[in-house]
């Protein structure tokens, strides 16, 4: 079984009263937002590096 698969049965163990479709919904949804955070960190992370880049290269 696949990770996903197994955070969907996870879920549906948890919470008895959803649906399978419901649970791989919920679980999709987490991914794109755990990617999307990601993306941020990384946009962040690479300003302030060119950021810092900039700066060593003015005192030049």
């Amino acid at each position: 079984m696949t990770k996903f698969d197994e955070r969907v049965e996870e879920l549906l163990t948890k919470h008895p009263d959803l649906t399978k479709p419901e649970a791989i919904k919920i679980v999709t949804e987490k991914n794109e937002r755990k990617k999307k955070k990601r993306a941020e960190k990384t946009d962040r992370s690479n300003a302030k590096k060119l950021k810092h880049e900039a700066q060593l290269l003015e005192r030049r």
